[in-house]
């Protein structure tokens, strides 16, 4: 019985950081194809080439947690695209340490690097 509730309570918190992760990715990626703020961020970066294709990626990458959570059958997709947006998370914490943005403007990437490689490894 403690078992089952521990899981359950695992599955719960699993739950809530895939939905607070695929909303945050969808929200970041349509501010990366509408936002003059994130424009220029990306262009600060060095990545103004590549701001669509990352737009789109985030936007990919929070449809596939949802819709990995919403359709059993299709549960390792949630670990491929946690797996994916660690990938990238790390990446952008890399390109803040490289842009000398600071630990506060850091910080974020971290935490997702971090949210999704805890989604990651409870679902593998």
């Amino acid at each position: 019985m403690l078992l089952h509730t521990i899981k359950h309570k695992s599955m719960n918190t699993s739950y809530c950081l895939i939905v607070f992760s695929s909303i945050s990715f969808i929200y970041y990626g349509i501010n990366s194809f509408y936002s003059k703020r994130m424009r220029s961020e990306y262009s600060r970066w060095g990545y103004d080439n590549l701001r669509l294709f990352l737009a789109w990626c985030q936007l990919l990458g929070g449809c596939g947690l949802i819709i990995g959570m919403l359709h059993h059958s299709l549960n390792p997709l949630i670990s491929i695209t946690s797996f994916l947006l660690t990938v990238m998370m790390l990446t952008a914490v890399f390109t803040r340490i490289k842009s000398k943005d600071g630990l506060l403007l850091t910080l974020p990437s971290l935490f997702y690097s971090i949210i999704n490689a805890i989604i990651f490894f409870r679902t593998i």
